[in-house]
This record gives C-alpha cells, structure tokens and sequence, in this order.
C-alpha cells in the first residue's frame, strides 16, 4: 500500500478516510514554499550512519509506518501526559513502570510513547503555555533515560550525535585521525583514564564536542579543548545535553505548527487535547504560568525558596549576578507580583555596574533584558519561572551547587519567619548536606517543613509551590479563599 511513498511514512486512518491522502493534496502547495513533505510527516532522523544504535525510547526518530485510529492516537498521547506527570513525583519509579530493561512488547510499548509524543508536539505547537510544559517535561524524562536506560557506550555516543549534530560530536579514535593527533600524548592520557575504570556494562569514556555546543565549558574550564573541540568524559557533557534535547525538540514543535490546518480531524483531535490538557489539575498544580496575589511581596523574601533568596541576597550584598541568575531571580520577581518598571527600578539600584549609568540609559540598554523576561521584547514570550529539576541543571540551586560548609551558614542564618526560633539542628543540616545531591527536591521540601513548621504533601517540584506555601502560612495571601485547592497545594495541619 505505501509502496511509493517515501521511508517510513506516518499515515494515520479513520473510519471515513486516509489523513495521508488530504497531506498528499498538499504536496505542490509545500514544494512551491520550498519546504519538504517528507520532513512535515515525520520527526527527523539523526545518525544516519548508525540509526540502529539510537535506544527505541528515544522521541526524535522518525515515526514508524503504520496506520492508526485517531481515538487510539489520543489515547496514546494521554497516556503519554500521565507518565509525565508523574515524573517529578517519583522519576526512579515511573523508570521503572514503564521504560522495563526487558519485556516481550518492548518494541510495540516504545512505539506508541513516540506516536504519543508525536501528537503532543502538535497539541504544544498551538499553546505556548503547554509547549513550555512539554519541553520542561520532556527534558526531565531525556535525562533520568539517558541515564538509567542507555546501556552502552555506542547507544551513548549516538545519542550524543543526534543531539548535538552529526558534524559535532566525534568519539577518540575519530578526532585522533581526522584532526592529525595520533601523536598527542596528553589527549591519549585522558583516553586511558576515562576507559580504564568499567561499572558493569557502562563506562566513562572521552568524548569530542565542538565548542560550539557547549561555551560554558570553556568558560568554567570544564574540558581540554583542542583545535576547536572540548574534550571531556562523557558524564560531563550531560547537563548540555539535555538543553541541547530541549532546544532541538522546540525546534520540532516549530515545525509541527506547518502541520496544522492540513487536515480536519487532526485538527479536532489537537484542539479536543488542548482545551483538555490547558485546564489539567496536575499542570496546572506546577505554577509556573500562575502569578502570586499578595501583599507586597517581593518586599518579603521570607516567602521566597531557598535558591531565590540566595541569589536576592548575593545581589544585597555584591551588586552582581552572573546573567542565568539574574534571570533566575527576574522570572520569579514578576511571578510573584512585581511590575516592569518595579523590576527595571530594581535592577537599576541594586547592580554596581549602573553607577555613573542615568537611569534612562539603563533602559535602553540592560532594560532590554528585563523588558524581555515579561515577553515586551525580542520573541514577546511571556517566559515563566524553571521548575526545579530545570533549576538544578540549568541555573542555581543551593542544594546542588554550594558547598558543605557554605551550604550549612546559608540554611541557618538566612530565613526569617514568623517562628523565628524555627531553624536547623546540627543532626539536620548534617542530614541536608548528606542528602541534597542525591535529591535536591525532597531535601527542600523537609527545609520547608522545619522552617515554616508545616508538612506539605509530596515534594516540591516547583519554586512557586514554596512560594505559595509560604505566602499562606506567613498571613500575606489577599484572599486565602482564592482559587481552587488540589492535593498538591495542601498542607498538613493547615485550617
């Protein structure tokens, strides 16, 4: 039937007719816009050298050639946002229920994840509030799969290629011959040392980035970079990796929105998704597109998490704020209530590089980067504040990047509540330090509860859960009444 069609085609059937054949029509109208079908029906193939190596877990492959019902297509995608959801909750679990090492449908199980991942790329092509959702969410499951579920150094090292490109990535022995290094002692120091100590069926191993994928490597000198190319193992490059999976999947739900309009009944079932998934308890539960209603607020940093008052006080006190940070901290001062033009003044008094600067000439220069954090700017993108796994990967979590010592003054001296006398024993902070690696979240969670005196259900997955939290039980919420109450934002012992 799909004789004459290209490779693995994506064709989706309903009772009355074939949604391929209406994208078929379509084929001139795309060759006059120069745009290719092929790429329009099917997420691209990386690796073509190695295709097979790529785990079948993996999104970004081309879709398999089959037929589908567009109820079992939605159906798939719920599915799809259930095992989502689900991961900030407990990832090692969901990894567990549904990505098994072995089962005797593992190929048709990882087949319908991608066909529902699939549709959710169209859904998310239509809003952009869920598109941040997915990018974050997928991101998250990328990361805990590329770790937990990649099982060899060559399933790695194509993953690496299809993420970063092809033409970026080369392994020892390619960067050895094509660049002339075979007589590089140092670098074949390094390959001896990251492939010498085995655990189990993986290893650590050397591998070859173009700088250009990875700059703040070389800004923090992370890697031994050569001829244009940062060496390094490979666990160092997964933090890079998995923006590099967000950027390339955003890149996808770009292309998805040419998809639409083509056909009726895909467009009933993204739209029938979207108005569904838009109002879903558990995304919205996150509160990252929800703005907090108190009373002055960002004059209160007592209600603020443990990362944002870290950064609000480091810039107290030294006027300076590396630029992930200073985003950090502006995403979440507009979340909880502070203007534009209070933050352009903000900025503007507490940053030592304005001194000397009028405050007219500040907004035509740095005001252009707070005026875009409220989507005034560059791409109008309302951005919303990172949940916490992004913060930990991406941007400043106390937990996870200060030190023992230091991370034991800043717990105990750095909040102030309305049950002042509420702070860390020494058997705690021994406890956090020992913990917060391992899980950042729940050591952040157990924090609040010692702080604040409340137990919340579940761990934060989100700094404005604690802001929220914390807002209620301070007494500067404007109307304790306000909005509905779901599991996630209950607290133990709260009236």
């Amino acid at each position: 039937m799909c004789e004459s069609l290209e490779p693995n085609p994506l064709i989706f059937s309903s009772s009355e007719e074939s949604i391929f054949k209406n994208i078929r029509k379509k084929e001139g109208f795309y060759a006059k816009k120069g745009l290719d079908l092929g790429k329009r029906i099917k997420v691209q193939e990386f690796d073509d050298n190695n295709p097979g190596s790529i785990p079948d877990w993996f999104i970004l492959q081309s879709p398999p050639n089959l037929e589908i019902d567009i109820d079992q297509w939605k159906k798939l995608a719920w599915e799809r946002v259930k095992l989502l959801e689900a991961l900030p909750q407990d990832s090692s679990q969901v990894i567990r229920d549904h990505f098994p090492t072995y089962d005797e449908n593992l190929s048709k199980l990882y087949e319908d994840y991608r066909l529902g991942a699939y549709l959710l790329r169209l859904v998310a092509a239509t809003n952009r509030r869920l598109e941040a959702w997915l990018i974050e969410s997928e991101g998250d499951l990328f990361e805990r799969l590329y770790f937990d579920r990649t099982d060899s150094v060559d399933q790695k090292t194509a993953i690496l290629k299809s993420v970063f490109g092809p033409s970026n990535v080369m392994n020892y022995e390619e960067f050895k011959y094509t660049m002339d290094e075979q007589h590089n002692e140092y670098l074949a120091e390094l390959y001896h040392e990251y492939h010498s100590t085995r655990r189990g069926s993986l290893r650590d191993f050397l591998i070859c980035v173009h700088f250009t994928q990875v700059p703040w490597m070389i800004s923090n000198r992370r890697g031994y970079l050569r001829k244009g190319w940062v060496m390094s193992n490979e666990a160092s490059f997964r933090g890079s990796l998995k923006k590099a999976f967000e950027k390339k999947l955003q890149e996808e739900v770009e292309k998805a929105q040419e998809l639409l309009g083509i056909n009726e009944k895909i467009d009933q079932a993204v739209q029938e998704i979207e108005q569904n998934l838009a109002k879903h308890t558990q995304i919205r539960s996150q509160f990252a597109g929800t703005e907090l209603v108190g009373r002055d607020l960002p004059s209160h940093p007592e209600i603020f998490p443990p990362c944002m008052v870290y950064l609000f006080f480091e810039l107290e006190k030294t006027g300076r704020l590396i630029h992930a940070h200073r985003l950090q901290l502006g995403f979440f001062l507009k979340k909880i209530g502070m203007s534009v033009e209070d933050q352009l003044h903000y900025w503007y008094e507490k940053s030592v590089d304005n001194v000397g600067v009028s405050f007219t000439e500040f907004q035509r220069t740095s005001g252009y980067q707070v005026r875009h954090l409220y989507g005034l700017e560059g791409g109008k993108k309302d951005y919303n504040v990172p949940k916490c796994s992004t913060i930990a990967t991406s941007y400043f979590c106390p937990f996870v990047h200060l030190a023992p010592d230091i991370l034991v003054d800043f717990l105990s001296n750095n909040f102030l509540t309305k049950r002042k006398s509420l702070t860390p024993s020494k058997r705690q902070q021994e406890t956090f330090v020992s913990r917060s690696a391992k899980d950042p979240t729940l050591t952040c969670t157990q924090y609040f509860q010692i702080i604040h005196g409340r137990q919340p259900y579940g761990k934060f997955v989100h700094p404005m859960q604690w802001a929220r939290f914390a807002t209620k039980i301070e007494g500067l919420m404007i109307d304790e009444g306000e909005g509905e109450r779901t599991n996630s934002e209950s607290i133990k012992g709260m009236e």
